[in-house]
This record gives C-alpha cells, sequence and structure tokens, in this order.
C-alpha cells in the first residue's frame, strides 16, 4: 500500500501514527511546504514572548520519521493532484503515485485587502518563519488587528517583549467568536490591566508609511506603530482540492463523510481544511482547532489502512487561561442564536452564575447542553463531565442547576449517568470518576 499525505502538522502526524498503528510496512510519503517540522502551531505565541526556545515547540522527537519508516519531503510543496492516475505531482520535479492520499493542508491566514498591507514590519502569525520575523520585529509600539484567540495571544506575547500594544477589533468585543460579551467584558478587563490598549467596534482602513508602516488609520483615528500583527482568521487551504474536483461545502472546507472520506475515491481530509459535522451546531462546520485535526487524522489514517472508523463529529472547544493569567474557557456554542436547524419546537435555555470576577454559563437545546463558558478561578474544574455531556446530547434539564453549581459531586450526578449509561464509552465512565468530581 502506497500512501501520501500533505500536510505536516497535527492531523497528518496523527494520520500516520494511526496508520502504522495497522500497517508496518506500507510506503509512506509526507510532504510539508515548510522548512521546519513537527512543530506545534498553537505555541508559537510562546515563542514570540521568548517563553519556550525553538526545540521545545516541537511535538515529536527529530527522529519521529526515522523511526516510523516514513519518507519525509520537508519543504516541498505539492502543486497538483490527479485523481484520475492517482498521482500528485511536487514542486521537487518529481510525481508520486498513492493508493491512499491525505489531504491535511490546513489553512492559509487571511490578508485582509487594506491599503499598504504589503508595507514592512506587517505580518501574520500562523508559519514558523511568521514567527522568526515577529519575533525579530524592531520598535516600541505594535497594533495587532484581530481579538480572536492568536490576537489576544500574540499582543500579550508582544507586551512581555516590552513592546507597547494596541490591540484592534471591528466586531464589539474581544475573542467574539470565542466567548460572549459578558464573558468578554472579563476577559478585556484582565488585557486591559497587564497595559495593552484595547478597541473595539473599530477597523483598519489603511497603513501608511513609505516602504515600512508607521500607523495603522482606523475608521476614527490614527494609531502610530512601529509593527503590525494581522491575526484576522484563516481560510481552508483549498489549492490543492478545488483543481482536482473535490467537493467543497458551504463553509469553505473540504466536505468528509464519517469516515473522513472526501468525494473522490480514495482521498481523505482532516485538520483544519474540512468541515465535520458539529454536534453542538448540528451541522457541518469548521472546528479549526489542534485537538480536532488530532482526532480527525486518526480517523483518517485508521480507514486509510484499511479499518472501518466513524467520526462522531467535534466540539469546539477554546482556552486562553495560559496567557491572560486566569482560568477561561468556552466549548460548543456560546450564544444559542448560533445554533442551526432550529424549529418551532427548538427551545433555548441559558443558565447563568456571575460574580464580579467569575462567569459560567451553560447553554441548552430542548434540555440538552450545546455550549458552556468558564471565567475564572474555581469555574473550570468540572469542565470534563459537560463536555461528554454534550457530545452524548444527554437530557439534563432536572440537573441544570446541579451542573452549574461550584460544588457538583460524582454522588450528584449519578442517577443521571445511570439513567443514560448505555450512552456512555468506558474510557467517559472513567474519565467522570478521574475528575474528582
Amino acid at each position: 500500500m502506497r500512501y501520501v499525505l500533505v500536510g505536516g502538522s497535527a492531523a497528518a502526524v496523527s494520520a500516520l501514527e494511526a496508520i502504522r498503528s495497522v500497517d508496518k510496512s506500507g510506503r509512506i510519503d509526507l510532504f510539508s511546504d515548510e522548512n521546519v517540522p513537527l512543530f506545534s502551531r498553537v505555541l508559537l505565541p510562546y515563542y514570540v514572548a521568548e517563553e519556550l526556545s525553538k526545540p521545545l515547540l516541537n511535538f515529536r522527537s527529530a527522529d519521529f520519521f526515522e523511526e516510523n519508516n516514513i519518507t519525509a519531503h520537508i519543504g516541498v510543496r505539492v502543486q497538483k493532484i490527479d485523481p484520475d492516475s492517482k498521482t500528485v505531482t511536487a514542486d521537487d520535479g518529481n510525481t508520486y503515485e498513492y493508493d491512499k492520499l491525505l489531504l491535511a493542508t490546513g489553512g492559509n491566514a487571511i490578508i485582509p485587502k487594506i491599503p499598504g498591507v504589503d508595507k514592512d514590519g506587517i505580518s501574520t502569525l500562523k508559519t514558523m518563519q511568521d514567527a522568526e520575523r515577529i519575533y525579530n520585529f524592531d520598535g516600541e509600539r505594535a497594533v495587532v488587528i484581530g481579538a480572536g484567540s492568536i490576537g489576544v495571544e500574540s499582543c500579550i506575547s508582544l507586551m512581555r517583549r516590552g513592546f507597547r500594544v494596541t490591540l484592534l477589533e471591528q466586531l464589539g468585543h474581544v475573542l467574539p467568536t470565542v466567548f460572549d460579551d459578558e464573558a468578554a467584558g472579563i476577559i478585556r478587563g484582565v488585557i486591559e490591566q497587564m497595559g495593552i490598549e484595547v478597541i473595539t467596534g473599530e477597523r483598519a482602513i489603511e497603513f501608511t508609511g513609505n516602504g515600512r508602516v508607521q500607523s495603522v488609520v482606523t475608521s476614527t483615528g490614527e494609531i502610530e506603530c512601529d509593527n503590525v500583527i494581522l491575526a484576522v482568521g484563516v481560510r481552508p487551504a483549498l489549492e490543492l482540492a478545488e483543481p482536482a474536483g473535490i467537493e467543497i461545502g458551504m463553509m469553505g472546507g473540504i466536505t468528509t463523510d464519517s469516515g473522513m472520506l472526501t468525494s473522490c475515491q480514495d482521498i481523505y481530509a482532516a485538520g483544519d481544511v474540512c468541515e465535520t459535522f458539529d454536534i453542538a451546531r448540528n451541522q457541518s462546520f469548521i472546528n479549526a482547532i489542534w485537538p480536532m485535526a488530532v482526532e480527525q487524522g486518526h480517523i483518517a489514517g485508521l480507514n486509510m489502512a484499511g479499518q472501518d472508523k466513524q467520526y462522531a463529529g467535534s466540539v469546539r472547544m477554546n482556552s486562553i487561561g495560559n496567557f491572560i493569567g486566569i482560568p477561561a474557557m468556552s466549548m460548543g456554542v456560546t450564544r444559542s442564536d448560533e445554533c442551526s436547524y432550529v424549529d418551532e419546537e427548538c427551545h433555548f435555555q441559558e443558565v447563568k452564575k456571575r460574580t464580579k470576577n467569575t462567569y459560567k454559563k451553560i447553554i441548552l437545546k430542548n434540555g440538552c447542553i450545546v455550549g458552556a463558558i468558564f471565567i475564572g478561578v474555581g469555574q473550570t474544574q468540572r469542565c470534563g463531565i459537560i463536555s461528554i455531556l454534550l457530545r452524548r446530547q444527554i437530557e439534563v434539564s432536572d440537573y441544570i442547576q446541579t451542573l452549574i453549581s461550584n460544588n457538583l459531586s460524582f454522588m450528584d450526578i449519578l442517577p443521571l449517568l445511570r439513567r443514560y449509561g448505555d450512552k456512555f464509552t468506558e474510557p467517559e465512565y472513567k474519565e467522570l470518576m478521574d475528575t474528582g468530581l
């Protein structure tokens, strides 16, 4: 069996490990267009902040490919897929045959069409090359555009390096896709206490400077700066999939079935490039986060090696507590209006508990958890049980006040677990026991 994997990050590595767990001898060619292999993208802000050296960014050892008998084409870009001949053509001038192909090409950082965006001193933070560029930023002032997870982590990284930083977000609050406005308000306060200026509801319309950026012109003013980080999101990298005729979904990612198979025979996809079923939203969605890429890559790899494994779907989870200094996590949807396929029979309920510095919220649809937010010390310890109940779509209407309590105990929910015992897997039972409830 000949396997070709395009991509060198979480999904691709998880897939090749899954393949090797079944097929010890099949040929595996892995292509990564980045020159630095096996680094964790989620750790790049720590590198920028000088909190982790480059070797500590690696999530596998240097001899990983050799140990697993992988032919790794590092710094080699695949230029074309031919599903009819079952070949890929690379920019090293060679063509490679495959029996099974995985597309784990991830996402491309979005570069907004703003005048002056090509000036020196402006960078995204997606690749190791980006991180090196930002690590070597000169000057004193920086603007980070986009207050998602990468934007927030980037501005804190630069602040720790001694920069005066402004965080600019065109929507109404920070972390708009991760938290609701009430949770975001707590986090904004923490960020501002660090000395970071936060501007929301305002967008960048121009970058000034003669060759190098000197300021960001906004919809209401101008911010002088020496450097800019663009953190406005990512789009699935479809440069190979679209010309090959692979079906693209309504969310803009590669369409996959529950086995991670695309619309083309023997071509699979996993990670940030593809759409999978989102349990909370009840629709196909792109959950571009590391743990989901690992899960999807594992399922794809097993199926490429001849197994029959199904992906139950994803639940988006975000945690930025390590950077902002307080526990902060969300899962599923953060507002009930994010759910799709809503009809007149759907009933939503949002249950909240708030103090000055803590916030907890659970969102239910027809009695089943579809989302949750936890902010503050002592609020995130019981996330495991909430996550499992969400994934299994357990009806919890009679237990919602118990679940949102700070004094939740295992005995409190034991009747619930017994009632739906057939829906939990053995590992999930173990996780419930190990949470210390």
